[in-house]
């Protein structure tokens, strides 16, 4: 059986980092199952980017993003919070809207040539926009694990091996993310706190080669809350 200690070793061996115009796209083969889809290259135009959307916000949502995407629902359980990929031409110098049923509303700017995903919270009342550009790595051999403090005032998050408590990710700032390589593996539980609170350990659940993981620390409700989620990619139809 392999340790929680190796499952989570930093490898010498480099990974492709994808920037500029060389991403990561993902075809859905089928509707309904997440294994059914294949990963290729492709360049893409300039000015091309990915987003998708996170919801810290207390109960499901009606998310409309404007000139992305058709309106979406995003609920409470776990990873229904998040929304695969979506591909989004001509981002440069432009600025984008998200609706919130029908009545919140805010804006917000893309970065080309990179993943990144849109955290929606309340601020003051009203709907705040917070992007974060994600860590996007693709290794064939290895699993993609990433790791999102998504409370705002937790100044620094923590992600670790459990039961042995080893650091895979150490303060990690509000509104930040962190992400490594893993081993893949069938079977592996992580715990992640903020200060002296600790959430209820998860189990990631097989961790396969060239998959893509995220790891979500969030207060919608005011209590700090821990999920995973699997990275998918929407369609791409120009």
């Amino acid at each position: 059986m392999t340790s929680p200690a190796k499952i989570f070793r930093i490898h010498a061996k480099p990974v492709r980092r994808f920037g500029g115009w060389r991403v990561l796209v993902m075809l859905a083969l089928s509707a309904t199952t997440a294994s059914a889809q294949m990963s290729l290259y492709e360049r893409l135009p300039a000015g091309f980017a990915f987003v998708r959307f996170a919801s810290a916000l207390p109960g499901d949502v009606i998310v409309k993003p404007e000139s992305i995407t058709e309106p979406m629902t995003l609920t409470t359980e776990g990873a229904g919070r998040i929304s695969a990929y979506y591909g989004v031409e001509d981002v440069v110098d432009r600025t984008f809207f998200v609706e919130l049923g029908g009545k919140a509303r805010t804006s917000f700017a893309l970065t080309p040539g990179v993943f990144q995903t849109v955290l929606l919270e309340r601020s003051g009342g009203g709907l705040a926009a917070r992007v974060v550009i994600d860590q996007a790595e693709l290794s064939q051999n290895k699993a993609r694990l990433a790791f999102y403090n998504a409370v705002p005032d937790c100044a620094g998050a923590n992600l670790q091996i459990e039961p042995d408590g080893q650091a895979i990710f150490l303060n990690v700032g509000p509104n930040l993310m962190r992400g490594r390589s893993v081993n893949p593996a069938p079977n592996a539980r992580v715990i992640a706190s903020c200060g002296s609170a600790q959430m209820v350990a998860l189990n990631l659940g097989p961790l396969d080669a060239g998959g893509q993981y995220s790891v979500w620390l969030m207060a919608p409700e005011g209590a700090p809350i821990a999920f995973i989620s699997k990275n998918t990619i929407a369609p791409y139809l120009r």
